[in-house]
């Protein structure tokens, strides 16, 4: 009985041991990148839409945060949208100088995103208004990326809260 392999050579190659030739290595290098210039372009549709829409859950985060100061701190606050910054901004209505004044927070959208008001110029400023009693205006904001895809940004008047909806249309 053979207890070790020490010293045991092997002459030969064993039976079942099989090379890939280099044609075979070829062969299935063209079909993988094949298959990743099919699926690429589709991955990339969808990175701009996951995009798109976590921009609109941070505008519509900051909508949510501006209410929830307002009934917590029993002021007026304005979330400012300027367009043509690519810029969304809570502001305080305090006097200046005094805490709660200025801008509290502030969000950058990607440059190729546009936000705007439904109905809207294009780089008109729009401004909205959370009261102390939770209550605001019923809007319609849109975020577009550069394929034309929308993103709807509902602020509901009973709600009070901003609701995001993905819009089928556009590339």
């Amino acid at each position: 009985m053979r207890i070790s392999r020490v010293g045991n050579k092997r002459r030969g190659p064993a039976r079942g041991e099989a090379g890939v030739t280099l044609l075979e290595l070829l062969v299935v290098l063209a079909l993988m990148a094949l298959l990743v210039g099919l699926v690429a372009p589709g991955f990339g549709r969808a990175t701009d839409n996951w995009r798109l829409r976590r921009a609109a859950e941070s505008v519509a985060q900051i909508l949510r945060y501006a209410r929830t100061r307002a009934l917590y701190d029993q002021r007026y606050y304005v979330v400012e949208i300027r367009p043509a910054e690519n810029r969304v901004r809570l502001l305080g209505t305090t006097p200046p100088g005094q805490a709660g004044s200025g801008v509290i927070r502030e969000y950058l959208l990607p440059a190729d995103m546009r936000c705007g008001e439904e109905g809207a110029a294009t780089a008109s400023v729009t401004y909205l208004v959370f009261s102390p009693s939770g209550a605001v205006e019923e809007r319609t904001l849109w975020l577009r990326n550069r394929q034309g895809r929308l993103v709807q940004i509902h602020l509901s008047f009973l709600l009070g809260g901003p609701g995001v909806e993905v819009v089928r249309q556009g590339a």
